[in-house]
């Protein structure tokens, strides 16, 4: 028997072995790969996640700014108005 066909003797025999040993690693690159990519993809989201939620607590509290600031406005015209009526009542003499 020669040293060539030996090594196909060897080869037909393990044959369906190599494809599927070539087959698995084939997957397993691709299952990493997908893998990799989805850990990547949970990576943005959770980044996404964070900054909308940040976003809510700003313009959450932007909104109480913008009350806060209405309501002193109010308040700061109902005194100035106060102040005005009592001036004019003291020019006028009614006191």
């Amino acid at each position: 028997m020669s040293k060539a066909s030996n090594t196909e003797t060897y080869l037909s025999k393990y044959k369906e072995l190599i494809i599927t040993t070539i087959i698995c690693l084939f997957l397993t690159g691709i299952y990493d790969s997908i893998n990799n990519q989805t850990t990547e993809i949970k990576r943005w989201y959770e980044l996404m996640i964070n900054i909308q939620a940040e976003q809510r607590i700003q313009g959450v509290d932007l909104e109480l700014i913008k009350e806060s600031i209405e309501n002193f406005q109010i308040e700061t015209n109902q005194e100035l108005d106060n102040h005005q009526q009592r001036i004019q009542s003291l020019e006028r003499g009614d006191y």
